[in-house]
């Protein structure tokens, strides 16, 4: 079955659930993630009557369950996502489902999960299978990190691939209305994905399809922080990201900026180790998004020692008003790569200081026994120009007789293992030998080992002497 040929029963009036079974009470809405691992195998496991085996259950959502499976043809691992069984007589949630579907398959991008195909088992419930995303939720890797500074780069990097997947959705005139860490997978090799699309929103003009109307407040004049239970019933998504008019379930004012709050919030999330609102609870979180209560959050985002222009781009994207945010997510991506591009060439600025200012040799050298750079240091002290160092193995220049202790210890970091306190001589332009002293640390993903190393040739002839009148006593 192809992803033209959905089964029968995918249509419905309206995009949009009833107000008093779209969300559970906002007392049992959880705060950040929106789905749970199952705690045990459901039994028996569905049968689709296809290809696909389904063959655990991984997660489980309000509207489905994500089961691992395998395809029988192609012999490959893959995720199939089923609606649950309570719903196959809803109509309008076998639309939501075949939604979420057709919305999927039609972003192809690489933060995007891809869907291979979809079906219906025999008993009429749908399903449809996606590619396998092996790794962690961005919200455990958050959760472990010691503390939010913590390989802060590499979590920019996660997100910065997040951005430029829903600054994609974005140019097709689709929204998430869901970006949370639970919902972003990072994988083996730089892997990231955005998931569970199950509530995301066809925008008029878009490419993929006709959108479909959705309930708006009704009329309804109270004060937006009263009557929080039924206008529950007209939320999408999760307090803890949500912009306030999501929460207020201003349906008509949601467009691309809603997403940005959120990404806004996750971009928090990064910096603090906390979304804007950090609730006590999800009613209580509701509650501030509702106001548009962001003081803590804003507090944290101020004392956290980021860069001020990084910072200053999250707060401008949790703008309480959605015109005060950037336009789309393709407009956050692009400030979000200008404020890390700063970062880099400050960085890089900062090391070439260092590396040239401080009186250590540095080097970074190859798994292959080749140096990649040398610090003026090393030219300075052995008078050999930094292109003849380079052009030969670094090996060549150590005395003979510290070779073989030399390539034992290059062969322990191409191992992993940390070099400290190493001794061996390097030979000059004259001919004379120098002592130094080094600690090493190898990158073994990308074949490279950093080192730095002490000339401590006087060090050794004192401590030569002091043997030398030690034994004449």
């Amino acid at each position: 079955m192809t992803l033209s040929d959905l089964p029968a029963g995918f249509t419905a009036d309206g995009d949009f659930l009833p107000p008093d079974e779209l969300a559970p009470a906002a007392a049992t809405l959880p705060l950040g993630p929106g789905t749970s691992t199952a705690p045990s195998l459901p039994a028996p496991l569905p049968d689709t009557g296809t290809r696909y085996h389904p063959h655990a259950e991984i997660a489980r959502g309000a509207m489905g369950a994500v089961f691992r499976g395998r395809d029988t043809l192609f012999g490959r691992p893959v995720a199939i996502k089923m609606l649950l069984d309570e719903h196959l007589n809803r109509a309008e949630l076998r639309w939501r489902f075949a939604e979420e579907v057709r919305i999927t398959a039609s972003l192809q991008h690489p933060s995007v999960v891809p869907v291979y195909d979809t079906g219906c088992c025999a008993g009429g419930r749908p399903f449809y299978v996606m590619r396998l995303v092996e790794g962690e939720t961005l919200e455990t890797l958050l959760a472990a990190r010691p503390d939010p500074g913590h390989d802060r780069s590499r979590f920019l990097k996660v997100f910065e691939k997040v951005c430029e997947g829903v600054a994609f959705a974005h140019s097709r005139g689709v929204i998430h209305r869901d970006i949370k860490p639970d919902n972003v997978m990072v994988g083996a090799l730089g892997l990231v994905q955005l998931m569970d699309w199950g509530v995301a929103k066809v925008l008029p003009q878009s490419p993929v399809g006709v959108p479909c109307p959705e309930p708006s407040a009704d009329g309804d004049t109270q004060d937006d922080t009263t009557n929080l239970q039924t206008r529950f019933g007209r939320v999408l998504g999760t307090p803890a990201y949500m912009s306030p008019e999501q929460a207020r379930g201003n349906l008509d004012q949601m467009d691309e900026r809603t997403d940005v709050f959120a990404l806004g919030g996750l971009l928090c999330n990064i910096l603090t180790g906390a979304p804007p609102y950090a609730g006590a609870d999800a009613r209580s979180a509701y509650k501030q998004a509702a106001r548009a209560d962001l003081a803590e959050g804003f507090a944290r985002l101020d004392a956290v020692g980021a860069d001020p222009e990084l910072v200053a781009l999250c707060k401008r994207s949790l703008a309480p008003e959605p015109v005060d945010r950037p336009r789309n997510a393709g407009v956050l991506a692009a400030a979000l790569a200008e404020c890390l591009s700063h970062d880099l060439r400050r960085a890089e600025r900062d090391l070439v200081r260092f590396f040239e200012l401080t009186p250590d040799l540095f080097c970074i050298a190859g798994m292959d026994g080749h140096f990649r750079r040398v610090n003026a240091n090393f030219s300075r002290i052995l008078g050999h120009p930094t292109a003849a160092l380079l052009a030969e193995p670094f090996v060549n220049f150590v005395h003979p007789d510290d070779r073989a202790a030399t390539e034992a210890v290059v062969a322990g970091l191409n191992r992993g293992e940390l070099c400290v306190r190493f001794r061996n001589r390097y030979r000059d332009a004259r001919g004379e030998y120098h002592w130094f002293e080094w600690q090493a640390k190898p990158l073994v993903g990308e074949g490279m080992i950093f080192a730095v190393a002490r000339d401590v040739t006087d060090t050794i002839r004192l401590e030569g002497q002091l043997r030398f009148f030690e034994e004449e006593e």
